[in-house]
C-alpha cells in the first residue's frame, strides 16, 4: 500500500481539518481532488488515509446487493484466476434466475433443497458444484465485508461415491491398439506411466520434460491439486522421443498444430469402441491401483499421485496384497501364545 500512500497525501486545511488530497491528469491539465477526514486529530486523520486507500480495490455495494450483484463481482474479480473460469460462467448462467434477485438474507437451507429439486435430473455432484460457487461468492461478499456473516449452509444432497473404476494391462493395450490418433495414443501413456490428472498432462510443455535426467516436472498444480515430479519409464520415453521429433507446438499432446484443450470427447469415442467404460480420470485409478497390487509402499505411491498417504491409504489401500493380513491373521479359534521374555 505504500505506493498509494506516496500518491493519498495528507493536506491540512487553514481551519485545521485534515484532508486526504490526490492529483487526477487529464488530457489537458492536472486537477488536484480533496476528501475531508472530518478530524483536526493527526492520527485519527492517518486512520481515516489508510482506511480510505484500502476502500479503493474494494468499493463498497449499496446497501442491500442483490446475489446478481455478489455473483458478477465474484466472477469479475476471482473468475480470472481460476483454472476453469468457463466453468465459473456456466455455473453462473444456473444460479442467476434461481438466485439472482434476492438478497443474502434469503439464502436458507431451505432454499438450497428447493434448488435441487428443481434440478433433480442432474447429478448431485453438478448441483454441488453450482452450489458451490455460490457459497464461494458469499464467502467472498463476507470477508469484503460486504454483506453480514451468513449462517452456516449445508449442501442439500450428498456427493456420489466414487465408483473403484480401474482398468486391466489387457484393457489398456486395447485402447492403445485402437487408438487412431497419436496425441490419444500418448495420452492414454503417460496417464498410465505416470499417474498423472489429465489437466496437467495436457498443460504440460517439452521445457518440463528432462530427457538427460528421465524425469517430468508437472509443475505446481492448482489449489489443493499438487502435482509431482515423475521418473519416465523406458516405454513411455520411447513414445516422447518420438513425439518431440515431429512437435509443432510447445505443448507435449498437440492436434493438428494446437495444444489439446479437452481429452473427454475423443476418449469417450474410443472407449466406446473399445466397448469400455472409462473416463481419462480412470487412467490414474489405473496407474494407482496397479501400484499397490505390486506392493509398491503407499508412501511412494503418494509421491507419485501428489495425494497424502493417508488418502491413498483410504482409496487404495483395499487393492494391497498385504491388506489386512495381519489383522485376520489373528482371527482364528486357537488363541495366539503370549511369550513371555
Amino acid at each position: 500500500m505504500s505506493k498509494n500512500n506516496d500518491t493519498y497525501k495528507l493536506w491540512q486545511h487553514a481551519n485545521g481539518t485534515y484532508y486526504v488530497s490526490w492529483t487526477v491528469q487529464t488530457a489537458f491539465r492536472s486537477q488536484t481532488k480533496r476528501v475531508s477526514a472530518g478530524t483536526t486529530d493527526r492520527h485519527t486523520a492517518e486512520q481515516f488515509r489508510a482506511q480510505y486507500i484500502a476502500g479503493l480495490n474494494n468499493p463498497v455495494p449499496k446497501k442491500e446487493p442483490t446475489i446478481s450483484y455478489l455473483l458478477d463481482r465474484y466472477n469479475k474479480e476471482r473468475g480470472a484466476y481460476m483454472r476453469a473460469p468457463e466453468a465459473l460462467k456456466n455455473g453462473l448462467l444456473m444460479l442467476l434466475p434461481f438466485f439472482g434477485n434476492l438478497l443474502p438474507s434469503h439464502i436458507t437451507n431451505q432454499l438450497f433443497r428447493q434448488f435441487a429439486e428443481e434440478h433433480k435430473n442432474l447429478s448431485p455432484s453438478t448441483i454441488i458444484r453450482r452450489l458451490g460457487i455460490l457459497k464461494a461468492a458469499l464467502r467472498y461478499a463476507e470477508g469484503n465485508r460486504w454483506i453480514a456473516p451468513l449462517p452456516p449452509l449445508r449442501m442439500p444432497v450428498s456427493n456420489s461415491q466414487p465408483r473403484d473404476i480401474w482398468l486391466t494391462r489387457a484393457q489398456v493395450a486395447k485402447l492403445l491398439d485402437n487408438a487412431k490418433s497419436d496425441h490419444i495414443r500418448l495420452f492414454i501413456k503417460m496417464a498410465v506411466f505416470t499417474g498423472a490428472r489429465s489437466g496437467a498432462i495436457l498443460e504440460l510443455t517439452w521445457s518440463q520434460v528432462d530427457f538427460e535426467n528421465c524425469i517430468i516436472n508437472y509443475g505446481k498444480g492448482w489449489g489443493n491439486k499438487r502435482r509431482a515430479v515423475v521418473p519416465i519409464n523406458d516405454e513411455l520415453m520411447i513414445a516422447l522421443q518420438e513425439a518431440k521429433e515431429v512437435a509443432q507446438t510447445d505443448y507435449v499432446i498437440e492436434f493438428n498444430g494446437k495444444g489439446v484443450v479437452s481429452i473427454k470427447a475423443a476418449f469417450r469415442r474410443l472407449c466406446k469402441e473399445c466397448n469400455i467404460k472409462a473416463s481419462p480420470h480412470v487412467l490414474r485409478h489405473t496407474a494407482a491401483t496397479w501400484l499397490v497390487m505390486e506392493g509398491v509402499p503407499l508412501r511412494e505411491v503418494a509421491r507419485l499421485l501428489g495425494n497424502s498417504e493417508a488418502m491413498v491409504e483410504k482409496v487404495y489401500g483395499k487393492h494391497s496384497p498385504d491388506y489386512l493380513r495381519r489383522a485376520v491373521s489373528a482371527l482364528n479359534l486357537n488363541k495366539p501364545k503370549i511369550l513371555h521374555l
